[in-house]
Order: C-alpha cells, then structure tokens, then sequence
C-alpha cells in the first residue's frame, strides 16, 4: 500500500465515482451561499448574475435530486462549471479571491470534475 496504490485509487475515484453528491452541494452553493457571499462582500453587485446563479443551481438540484436525466444532469453540471468560473473572475476583478474567497476555486474544481464524471458516464452510456 504504496504510493502508487493511492495514486491508483484516486484515478478511480476522480473517473467512476458517483458525483451526484457534489452536483447537490454544488447547487446548494449557487442556490444559497453565493447570493449571500455577493450582497454581503461584493462592491458592485450584479443582481442579474445572482439571478441567473441561482436559477443554475435550483436547476442542478432538480437535476440531481427529482429528475435524474442524464442530459439535464450533463446540462446543469456545464452551467455550473460556468457560474463557478465567472465567480472567480469577478472576484478576481475586484481584488478579493483571497483568504475565504479562495473557497470558490474548490467549488469550480469540484464543478468542473462533475462535468468530466457526467460527460464519461453519459459517452459509456452511448456506446
């Protein structure tokens, strides 16, 4: 039970794992918690961004949660690798993606890595 033997079971892990439960925390993110971050830190705030940030993740959580469709699931995990982007552009813009900000980078990681799981279980499916 070595290195590699670690390296190993993360590949497993990041390829086959189900990632339904990071699309719920994800969408509970940009449902909830980005709103609240953006009102309470950002200088400018973009309500239509808020907006549409919400809409994504009330979107995931449908998806994940009551729906189940893998296209729905693939749809909301791409537009939610996008809000979690843009997230960090404009904090980035405003000099603030650092200390706690820097959070929101793990949600675009854990974002991005749902779009690779769902983009590979939806390509197995085809074949």
């Amino acid at each position: 039970m070595g290195k590699s033997h670690g390296l190993k079971r993360a590949k497993e892990i990041f390829l086959y794992s189900d990632s339904e439960p990071n699309e719920v925390m994800i969408g509970l993110c940009h449902t909830i918690a980005l709103p609240c971050a953006l009102v309470t830190d950002m200088p400018n705030i973009s309500f239509l961004f808020i907006a549409i940030a919400m809409l994504a993740g009330l979107y995931q959580l449908w998806s994940a949660l009551f729906s189940g469709c893998l296209n729905h699931r693939l749809r909301s995990v791409q537009f939610a690798s996008l809000i979690s982007l843009l997230t960090i552009e404009n904090l980035y813009s405003v000099g603030m993606l650092k200390g706690s900000s820097i959070g929101w980078c793990i949600v675009f990681v854990m974002a991005l890595w749902n779009t690779i799981r769902v983009t590979k279980e939806k390509l197995a499916r085809n074949k």
